[in-house]
């Protein structure tokens, strides 16, 4: 769905808006130079998404903003920009609701860009153009413009309609767009410059790689013997592992049992010196029990010699003994009362001495269990031990090669067969990266199928109606975004024709977009394209249908114009009264005295016409 513009309008501060409105189909604004119609195409562009400025000139001084108003289904859009330039402000508003009190309902600002919102509404949204041949993009308010605009400069010139330099293949793309409907989504791109640079780097360095792993690799060996090499040292290491698994299972049993025995002797050991220390001591014990009777037998002895001595006063001062000691002591019973205690400690130390030696005999005989079972564990923990270093020292000798020699040439012949393994995958990226290096460049050719034959009679019964009815074929040359006229590329023509043409061109390029729902803006702004086949200084030699004939006839076919699309005319050619009320033509005219004087409205500060000059009677 296209847009229909409805209103330009530039406002300034304290000044009267100068309003342009346009017709739903066709509107033809005719005026002489000078009176702002240019400047009404300049201010369309800059509202649509230009970036060029409008030029100032004295009427126009004191307007500060533009609006464009246009109509897209049941929405009104208004475009809100400064003279000055800087961003769009964008608003909408449903164009056929009214709020009660009969006021059009009230703008809402719309957040997407202008540019955007314009792809949008044309139709071209998501749709994909070569913005060159190694870049792809979106649809841009640029390629819109561009096929729907056409200034007076570009009626004449002898440039390719798709411009020069920068963008020009973007408007070649958005061009088959139109007039196809297809895209460039399925066109395989170039590699850019960046790309193939790139890879050409990518590629330097391979390749410096592939020399340094190529030396790497002796020059009398292949990969397969390599593998073959391999083979055979990962079986002998493979040997070499059943063969510890199955000494190291071995040696595991036989550590396990001097585990168990060396145990077995700590725990006799210490069983031994357990029954050596009681045996020890109850020796001990029995030897303090003989003495014990030995000390108890002499003191016995010596009462009872003691009881056979007669009494016998102090040999020394002659007192008798009772004077000198307990006279209870030298009583006849004392001394056999001690004797008597005597007799009762050592039967009693005798019959100790008796229960222990059942005791001693136990602890002899512990004695001797340990010591055997020592003397036994000792052997046996001795013999393993043999049998251990005899396992640990026989391992070498199941053997016929050293192992640390199988590791080193097993990684020598990984590492050969990794050189050989990078050395394959680096020619293989070689081999891609001189690909990437270097492109086939093939021609574009894009498939229009009957879409410019389509628009070519479009554009040839235009022409018939506008006078030039000796054209009998017209086609389009899709690589060239242009029509071929009887054989002859449109930019062969004079200047007059080629700007006719180039406006039937876009006539047709847009009614037939909108007719088979292709993308389009929906209008075309059309600046001048009547004014250089008219001029009568023109040198063109092929202007063979009279001025006043296209004239004529070009602004009866606009009013009998009914789209699709909308057409707007800005000319300076005259158009009869007749015709103009039938166009409701605007008429812009230099005569201050009578008539719209141009786009903006008179102001006081601006001066009036000069008076005509006296006759040459009233100089004198």
């Amino acid at each position: 769905m296209a847009i229909t513009l409805k209103r330009l309008s530039v406002h300034g501060p304290g000044l009267l808006p100068a309003v342009v409105a346009f017709d739903d189909r066709r509107t033809l604004i005719r005026g002489p130079s000078d009176t702002g119609k240019s400047h009404i195409w300049d201010c369309m562009w800059f509202l649509l998404g230009g970036t060029a400025q409008p030029e100032q000139f004295p009427k126009s001084a004191g307007y500060d903003s533009l609006e464009l108003a246009f109509l897209h289904g049941e929405h009104e859009y208004l475009v809100r920009k400064a003279v000055s330039g800087g961003g769009a402000r964008v608003f909408v508003r449903m164009d056929d609701l009214w709020v009660e009190d009969g006021a059009p309902n009230p703008l809402e600002e719309v957040a997407q860009e202008l540019g955007d919102l314009l792809v949008k509404l044309s139709g071209a949204e998501g749709k994909k153009v070569l913005h060159a041949r190694s870049k792809k993009g979106a649809v841009t308010g640029d390629d819109l413009r561009h096929w729907a605009l056409l200034a007076q400069p570009s009626m004449i010139a002898k440039d390719p309609t798709k411009g020069k330099g920068h963008g020009s293949d973007k408007r070649v793309s958005s061009y088959a767009l139109f007039l196809s409907g297809l895209d460039d989504s399925a066109v395989e791109l170039y590699k850019s410059s960046a790309v193939k640079d790139q890879a050409k780097g990518k590629l330097a360095v391979a390749q410096a790689e592939l020399a340094r792993v190529q030396k790497l690799i002796p020059a009398d060996t292949d990969r397969a013997a390599a593998v073959k090499a391999l083979a055979r040292v990962d079986e002998r290491l493979d040997m070499f592992s059943s063969q510890l698994q199955a000494r190291s299972s071995v040696l595991k049993d036989v550590r396990q049992q001097i585990a168990a025995e060396g145990a077995a002797l700590a725990e006799a050991s210490t069983e031994l010196a357990g029954a050596t220390s009681m045996r020890e001591r109850f020796a001990l014990l029995d030897l303090k029990y003989s003495s014990d009777l030995a000390r108890l037998g002499a003191t016995d002895e010596g009462i009872a010699f003691f009881q056979a001595l007669p009494e016998t006063p102090c040999p020394l001062c002659g007192t008798p003994v009772e004077q000198h000691a307990d006279p209870d002591s030298l009583k006849p019973r004392a001394p056999s009362k001690y004797r008597r205690a005597i007799a009762a400690e050592a039967e009693k130390i005798r019959d100790l001495r008796r229960g222990l030696q059942p005791s001693l005999a136990h602890q002899q005989a512990r004695l001797a269990t340990a010591a055997a079972d020592v003397s036994r564990l000792t052997v046996s923990l001795k013999t393993l031990e043999e049998q251990e270093a005899l396992l640990l020292r026989t391992a070498g000798e199941e053997f016929d090669t050293d192992p640390r020699e199988l590791a080193a040439s097993h990684t020598r012949f990984s590492s050969l067969i990794d050189a050989f393994d990078e050395a394959s995958r680096l020619q293989g990226d070689i081999a891609r990266l001189e690909q990437e290096t270097k492109q086939k460049r093939t021609a574009l050719v894009r498939n229009i199928g009957q879409h410019g034959a389509e628009v070519g009679e479009v554009a040839r019964q235009m022409l018939n109606d506008w006078g030039f009815t000796g054209i009998k074929s017209v086609y389009v040359d899709a690589a060239a975004c242009d029509l071929m006229i009887d054989g002859r590329r449109r930019l062969s023509y004079g200047a007059g024709k080629r700007g006719i043409f180039l406006s039937a061109m876009f006539i047709a390029l847009m009614q037939h977009a909108l007719k088979e729902g292709h993308p389009h803006l929906g209008t075309v702004v059309l600046d001048s394209p009547l004014k250089a086949y008219a001029q009568k200084q023109s040198t063109d030699t092929d202007r063979d249908v009279a001025i006043a004939t296209v004239n004529d006839r070009f602004y009866s076919w606009l009013s009998r114009f009914e789209g699709p699309g909308q057409v707007i005319v800005l000319e300076n050619e005259e158009v009869d009264a007749a015709m103009a009320a039938a166009l409701n033509a605007i008429e812009f005219t230099d005569d201050y005295a009578q008539g719209r004087q141009g786009f903006y409205p008179p102001r006081p500060t601006i001066a009036a016409a000069p008076p005509p000059p006296a006759p040459l009677d009233d100089l004198a």
